[in-house]
């Protein structure tokens, strides 16, 4: 996983979002319902939501929203958590970038290698925002995805 805040989209589309972001966040963090399926239609294929659990102690995020462009990919993932979707020696860095957006109350974009069935390896570029939920409180994660294939050269799951 490769992060950069500063860096300009490979896709228009997360550069659009972005921008939506940055409209909706004048007074601060702007709230999930500023978000709803009519403003986020364009990107909805594409979309996850996560929301930010804290139990016993635990931080948990689980996907309020998986868009079907993803699930296509990744399998159907709405109302389960990344735990449970994440290899166990990836999840840390996930956890770390997710807590990231929240306490930076900033967008952030990363890119990401893949590798899905009948795909050797697909590179990704994520846009992750936060939204605050019905309380004030910054825990809830608006993020798109957008996925293809990449040339091999700097996938880690080729040899050279």
């Amino acid at each position: 996983m490769r992060g950069s805040c500063g860096r300009a989209f490979e896709h228009g589309e997360l550069r659009t979002l972005y921008d939506l972001w940055l409209s909706k966040a004048a007074n601060g963090v702007p709230s999930r319902a500023q978000f709803d399926m009519r403003v986020l239609r364009p990107f909805a294929p594409n979309i996850t939501i996560l929301d930010r659990l804290d139990t016993r102690g635990r931080r948990r995020y689980r996907f309020r929203l998986f868009g079907s462009r993803l699930a296509l990919l990744f399998g159907e993932h709405t109302g389960r958590y990344l735990d449970e979707m994440v290899a166990p020696a990836l999840l840390p860095s996930w956890l770390a970038f997710y807590d990231a957006v929240l306490s930076s109350k900033q967008p952030m974009r990363i890119s990401n290698y893949y590798r899905v069935p009948d795909e050797n390896y697909l590179m990704g570029e994520i846009l992750a925002a936060p939204m605050a939920d019905e309380a004030g409180e910054a825990r809830l994660i608006l993020a798109a995805t957008y996925v293809g294939p990449e040339d091999g050269v700097h996938s880690p799951f080729v040899e050279n």
